[in-house]
């Protein structure tokens, strides 16, 4: 039996960063990437495809990355997926507005490969 596949879903307005962080998902197995660079994309996609987890900017060209998690879960309440925050800057600048909200994973960029697997592991891969 195929293991099931884990969607991610990567929000983030700089391409480089975005690119960088497919490729580093591309070596989990099993593993859906879709990309968004906006926020209002990105709910979109989101409320449409359901992933296991989303690794959201914070600081996006429409709204923050608090602003989609909440539009997010008001649309999908208990069924949204895990979300990590990632920012170049220091997560402490906003950790506790996303963790008012409900965040409670904030990561700076880069991401170190550990901490992909950890959240892959969280949203059910790399078991």
């Amino acid at each position: 039996m195929a293991a099931a596949e884990t969607h991610v879903v990567i929000v983030d307005d700089d391409l480089i960063s975005l690119e960088v962080m497919k490729a580093m998902l591309s070596h989990f197995p099993d593993t859906q990437i879709s990309t968004a660079q906006s926020g209002q994309a990105a709910l979109e996609l989101i409320v449409e495809k359901r992933p296991d987890l989303v690794l959201l900017d914070h600081e996006l060209p429409d709204f923050n990355g608090v602003e989609l998690y909440c539009k997010v879960h008001d649309a999908l309440g208990e069924q949204t997926p895990t979300t990590a925050m990632i920012s170049g800057h220091d997560p402490s600048e906003y950790s506790a507005e996303c963790k008012a909200a409900g965040i409670n994973t904030l990561l700076q960029k880069p991401l170190a490969p550990s901490d992909l697997t950890e959240l892959m592991r969280i949203a059910g891969t790399g078991k």
